[in-house]
């Protein structure tokens, strides 16, 4: 019969499984891997629920001395707590990015938020927002006369060769270079050139919170 220390040693185990899937799970953006990622957690925390079960069998059959209980009932906490943010964490909006330090990688993640609002969400009204007035015009303009940056978006969708997904537009790669107050954000296909936001931007209704506009290349996606 399998003792308590070798239960015990099992739920530590799987607990380290749960936490280590979370981590997975947070990296991954591919909608098939994250249901298997969430179903392997599931099945984890269950097998810790039985190893405490059977831990706390043991102990109610011998009338041994508790020592498991303590450790027992953390690690089913922590499973179930493991769980529920592996759940909920990939359930994010896509702009949700570190964009406010106005740096290479801050123009990096302002792009990538950008093409996850217009390319793989939809978004026309958030993407937009990552827009300098000027790009906005030139967005516009692709629609026709008296046409706005959001119905530009509407009409027309928005496509980057390769990007179709989350976990595809987190693989694209871009080569960044900030010089003379711009950030150059290359993909391999369209050149992104940015400027810093300006105060008012910033400040605007349901802004992003993003240190830089794109201020040419977005137009590009409607070409």
């Amino acid at each position: 019969m399998t003792g308590p220390g070798q239960l015990l040693l099992r739920a530590i185990s799987l607990t380290a499984l749960i936490v280590g899937g979370i981590v997975a799970t947070a990296l991954t953006h591919a909608a098939w891997l994250l249901v298997g990622t969430v179903a392997g957690l599931i099945a984890a925390a269950v097998a810790v629920a039985m190893s405490v079960h059977a831990m706390l069998g043991q102990d109610d059959r011998t009338d041994a001395p508790e020592p498991y209980r303590g450790p027992v009932a953390a690690l089913a906490a922590i499973g179930a707590v493991a769980v529920v943010l592996a759940i909920a964490l990939p359930v994010e909006d896509s702009a949700a990015v570190a964009t406010t330090v106005p740096d290479a990688s801050a123009a990096a993640a302002t792009v990538r938020a950008f093409l996850a609002a217009a390319v793989v969400d939809g978004n026309a009204y958030a993407a937009c927002q990552y827009l300098a007035p000027s790009e906005q015009q030139q967005v516009a303009a692709l629609a026709g006369d008296g046409q706005t940056c959001r119905s530009a978006l509407a009409a027309t969708e928005p496509s980057l060769a390769g990007i179709h997904s989350e976990g595809s537009l987190h693989a694209l790669p871009m080569r960044v270079a900030v010089r003379d107050g711009r950030a150059f954000v290359a993909t391999p296909r369209v050149m992104f050139v940015l400027r810093p936001a300006t105060s008012a931007e910033t400040s605007a209704f349901q802004a992003p919170a993003a240190s830089w506009r794109i201020a040419s290349g977005a137009a590009a996606l409607l070409a």
